[in-house]
């Protein structure tokens, strides 16, 4: 056995990793990210509540076994809420031009773990650094509960999406939240997505 940050990690004799214990309940630790991708508990829980939360849309593209974590996002966050040893939620986010893109969230889908996502969801959106793309469920929760900061100039999210296409749309086609209007549309796995950049790029 031995530590790695709020990791006990457990060894087999040829040094390979036999298991890990994550943190202490309730608290969000970085996922030791050398490891994701390896045959261990931390890489299967991961996967397992990201399938759960991406099955209603085909699974999420960058992962379709375990093996591929960590891809190319270079931040994890994890937590554990209950009284089960599995996790019940997960961020992501990877290096951007306007610093860290939380580029995805999962959970168990159970309320608690709901709640506590969007709770450090919204915190890490309001830190200096920290964006992302949201629409529907959640872009609705973030700006109706926690009146999230978004981003409202078409160049700056220009900036914050180098190369990708986008079409601006400004405020909300639907008539919802007029005092959102940073709305644009891009086109993902085939189909059309109204999206809105928000949080606090630098």
């Amino acid at each position: 056995m031995k530590s790695f940050g709020q990791y006990i990690i457990a060894e087999k004799r040829d040094g390979t990793v036999a298991s890990i214990t994550h943190g202490k309940k309730r608290k969000w630790n970085r996922a030791p990210l050398h490891m994701l991708g390896g045959d261990n508990d931390i890489t299967k829980d991961i996967f397992d509540i990201i399938q759960k939360t991406y099955a209603p849309i085909g699974g999420h593209v960058d992962f379709k076994t375990a093996k591929d974590l960590p891809s190319d996002f270079s931040q994890w966050l994890v937590t554990d809420i209950d009284k089960d040893p599995e996790l019940d939620a997960v961020t992501f986010a990877k290096g951007a031009p306007g610093g860290q893109k939380l580029t995805g969230t999962a959970t168990d889908g159970s309320p608690a773990a709901k709640k506590i996502m969007l709770n450090k969801i919204n915190k890490v959106l309001r830190t200096k650094g920290n964006y992302g793309e949201v629409s529907d469920a959640i872009a609705h929760v973030l700006i109706k509960k926690f009146k999230i900061p978004y981003v409202e100039s078409e160049d700056k999210v220009r900036q914050l999406l180098p190369g990708k296409k986008f079409t601006w749309v400004g405020a909300n086609p639907n008539g919802k939240y007029p005092d959102y209007i940073g709305w644009y549309r891009r086109d993902l796995g085939g189909s059309s997505h109204l999206k809105i950049m928000v949080g606090s790029p630098k």
